[in-house]
């Protein structure tokens, strides 16, 4: 039999939690600016978007560095650049 490599649990949670983030952070700045900013002039849109997108990228970050700490950890990584 052959061997089937799959992806690991924790990265494809990552994954799936990325996309979800993202798709989270688009249609509800777009729901946001659309209905509830009628008093806001353009460029108060589009910041209100920035901030949104920098907080989901913030969010993503976390996610990921957590996930490479790990990996670094446990395949000897940390620390070496102090060799």
């Amino acid at each position: 039999m052959e061997k089937v490599d799959s992806m690991p649990r924790g990265l494809m949670e990552r994954a799936v939690l990325s996309i979800v983030t993202l798709a989270a952070f688009l249609a509800g700045s777009l729901v946001f600016v659309g209905f509830y900013t009628s008093g806001y002039d353009l460029f108060q849109k589009i910041v209100v978007v920035l901030v949104a997108m920098i907080i989901a990228i913030a969010a993503l970050a976390i996610l990921w560095i957590t996930y490479a700490g790990r990996w670094a950890g446990r395949r000897g990584m940390r620390g070496w650049w102090r060799d």
